[in-house]
Parts: structure tokens; C-alpha cells; sequence
């Protein structure tokens, strides 16, 4: 298996020599702080990946139960609690269960949609995944859920085919325990955003048949990268947070060339919105969806405030082929396009975008996946998890917390009355 790889030299150009020799001083620091167990401990769990053992060995068994009987799975989370695994289940997904997504909305109609997908379906299994069960979301999509369930089968034969994800000692545990219901663990010392690589991530990803032993070992395989010197993580973030502090480059945007990583860009979005949004600073991330949105946004992109910075996802090989058939007699004048095929057509794509982006003033990171695989995700997300939370740290704020998520929380409790 293939490590990805990084490659930052068409943003360091855009960077101060100085500034960024000074900068990475303090994001080396900061790895260091990251990584040191006798400081702040905080929400540092996520930096070692699930270990495989007995409660491991149980999840495993539980997924691959409910992989064989399951016709539908309902995925019932918000932000971090649904996003990395419907990255990954959207990504590679090949066969088993439909994979249903709830609790990530509070529209009516979307629900209803929900009820009415799982109407058409026989067996039906669903995962709540809820930190210390107080989100609105989660909480309230499970209500209706479980009662869904009761209805369709007797209130007996309900107890297999829920399982809930939170902590020890949470209503949702006593919830499980009351009722008969699966019980996975969400660590305390992991929050939401980074929990991709516990039973929160995990479990869901196994029942949809994802390779969880191959995306821990690319997780692992990071792990042991960023201990050794040059570490990528802390290149990466000392040159977003130079860009951002002394040039004004304030936004970054994912881009890829393969709509099998819009979801990651949701995931990484959120990552680091809510870890950098904070102190009236941050640089705000984004994402686009390319060659489509060369169409729209592209336009931006190119001739728009120089204040944008690009990170690009490029994929060396690419699962799938398709060549352009020749049709000399049909007139389309696209006959220069005979024999090529569509993996060749986008990597020119790519090549061009990056290449004009570049020289019209966007500074561009590109980041290598040799193939999308599990091994090659588990990289990313712990790639991004550490960068993310060295460039909060770098400019002087708290990558784990989440207030302004909290302040929405409390005005919307207040209305509802709780």
C-alpha cells in the first residue's frame, strides 16, 4: 500500500521566507504540545486509533450481523457524528445494506422522505450515535425511529436491531441498557469532528462492508509518518497559518476533480470551521466540486479577490474507465477527443485548473491519494485531524471546543421551551 503524499510548493512562493520560517517554529511547538501526554489532555483522544481489541473484536461482529440481515441502515447523527463515515460509505460503498441518513435535519419533509425510503425496505436495523444524547437532532429523529420500528415489528423483536453510540454513563447508555440495545462507546476525550477513527466512524462503515482494518492501518501508517522529521502536518499548517496571518489569504477551498470526495469535503469543512471559527478569526473553509463547479464558481476562482487559497485532492489512479467512442460520421466536431479516455480527459482538467489558478495568484496545496481506497482515507483523516488541530493551536485558540455551536443550542432550548 501506498503512502499519500504532499505537495506544497505552488503555495510557498505566496509565503514570506522569514514569516514562514517563523511560523513553523511555533507550529513544530504546537505538535509537540499536540502530542505530549502530560500536557492539557483535553479532546486528545483521537490521537490514537481504536486498538483492536475485545470491544473491537465485538463491534466487528455486531457490523458484520447486520450486514448479512439488513436490507436498510439508518445512520441517525450530526456533524461529526455522521460525516466522516458517510464520507468514506459514499466514497466506496459497493454492495449491502442502503445506508440511510437521519438526524442531521429537523425539516419535516425530509423525514417523511426518510419514513416513506424505509416503507419499501424489509429489514431494518438503525445506529444513534449521540455524545451525551442532549442534540436536538439525534434525540428527536430516534423518537420518531423507534417508534417507526415498534409499528412495524413487535416491540420484542425491536431491541436487535438498534444499536446506540455514546458515553459511559450518558441517558443513552441507561437507554441502552433499560431496553436491550447494542451499546457502543463515544470516548470522552474525542470530540465529534475528529471521531472518525472510534466506533462512532467505524461501525457504520463496517456494516456498509468499508475495510476497516486497511483504513486503521493508513491511519497508523500517518501516525508514524508525522513523528519522523519533515512532518507534513506541521508544514502544512505553519503555511495556511503564514498565508492567512501575514499575506490576508482568509479562505481555503477543497477541490477535486472526483465527486466520490464531495462528502470528505463536508467532513473537512466542518473540521475546520468549527476547531478555527473562533475569537472573530479563522481562515473560512470551503469546498467545490470540480469540473462542475470550473462552471460557476471556477470563475471566482480565477479572476476574483486574491484572498483564496486552494487545496486540491488528486487521485493518481482512479477506479473506473471509459473511452470516448469514434463517430466520424456523426458531425459533433468532438472527433479529437476518438480513443481518449475520461480518466485522461479529467486529468488534463485537473492539470490546466491548477496550473491557471496557480499563475493567476491562488496558492495551491495538492495533496496525493495514490488510489481512493480505505488505507488511503484513513491517511487523510488523520493527516487533516492533526493539521487542524497544529493550526488552531498555532494561532492561539482552542481546536477542540465548540461554543458558538453551544450558544445556537441554548436560544433554540429556550424557544422550544425545555
Amino acid at each position: 500500500m501506498q503512502d499519500i503524499r504532499i505537495d506544497l510548493s505552488m503555495a510557498v512562493p505566496f509565503a514570506g521566507k522569514e514569516a514562514l520560517a517563523e511560523m513553523g517554529k511555533k507550529a513544530e511547538l504546537a505538535f509537540q504540545d499536540l502530542t505530549d501526554p502530560e500536557k492539557e489532555a483535553g479532546f486528545k483522544g483521537w490521537l490514537n486509533p481504536m486498538e483492536r481489541g475485545e470491544a473491537y473484536r465485538a463491534m466487528m461482529e455486531k457490523a458484520a450481523a447486520i450486514r448479512s440481515k439488513a436490507d436498510a441502515f439508518v445512520l441517525v447523527g450530526v456533524g461529526g457524528s455522521n460525516q466522516a463515515a458517510r464520507a468514506v460509505i459514499k466514497a466506496l460503498q459497493k454492495d449491502g445494506p442502503e445506508i440511510i441518513y437521519a438526524g442531521n435535519t429537523l425539516s419535516a419533509p425530509a423525514l417523511q422522505k426518510v419514513l416513506r425510503r424505509l416503507d419499501a425496505k424489509k429489514e431494518i436495523y438503525i445506529n444513534v450515535i449521540a455524545k451525551n444524547f442532549e442534540t436536538l437532532e439525534p434525540g428527536s429523529h430516534f423518537r420518531v425511529l423507534r417508534d417507526y420500528l415498534i409499528r412495524r415489528y413487535k416491540r420484542e423483536d425491536t431491541a436487535g436491531r438498534i444499536v446506540l453510540t455514546g458515553t459511559f454513563g450518558s441517558r443513552l447508555e441507561e437507554i441502552a441498557k433499560e431496553n436491550g440495545y447494542t451499546f457502543l462507546e463515544f470516548p470522552v476525550p474525542v470530540g465529534g469532528r475528529y471521531s472518525v477513527l472510534t466506533p462512532v466512524g467505524l461501525f457504520p462503515m463496517a456494516v456498509a462492508g468499508i475495510d476497516i482494518p486497511a483504513l486503521l492501518d493508513g491511519a497508523l501508517r500517518m501516525k508514524e509518518r508525522l513523528a519522523a522529521p519533515g512532518n507534513p502536518a506541521v508544514e502544512y499548517a505553519a503555511l495556511r497559518q503564514c498565508l492567512y496571518q501575514e499575506k490576508g489569504f482568509d479562505i481555503e477551498v477543497l477541490a477535486a476533480f472526483e465527486p466520490q470526495l464531495d462528502y470528505f469535503a463536508k467532513w473537512w469543512v466542518q473540521l475546520f470551521g468549527e476547531s478555527e471559527g473562533k475569537q472573530k478569526q479563522g481562515v473560512f473553509p470551503t469546498s467545490v466540486s470540480y469540473s462542475e463547479d470550473l462552471h460557476s464558481l471556477g470563475q471566482y476562482m480565477q479572476e476574483g479577490r486574491r484572498s483564496l487559497t486552494e487545496t486540491f485532492l488528486s487521485i493518481e489512479e482512479p477506479d473506473g474507465s471509459v473511452p470516448v467512442p469514434k463517430d466520424p460520421a456523426f458531425g459533433d466536431r468532438f472527433d479529437y477527443l476518438d480513443g481518449m479516455d475520461f480518466l485522461e480527459i479529467n486529468r488534463a482538467a485537473e492539470s490546466a485548473t491548477i496550473r491557471a489558478h496557480y499563475e493567476g495568484g491562488v496558492p495551491c496545496f495538492r495533496i496525493f491519494l495514490p488510489t481512493l481506497d480505505a488505507y488511503s482515507f484513513g491517511q487523510l483523516f488523520y493527516f487533516f485531524m492533526v493539521a487542524c488541530a497544529i493550526s488552531g493551536k498555532t494561532a492561539g485558540i482552542n481546536p477542540f471546543d465548540q461554543e458558538g455551536v453551544e450558544a445556537y443550542k441554548r436560544s433554540m432550548f429556550d424557544m422550544l421551551g425545555k
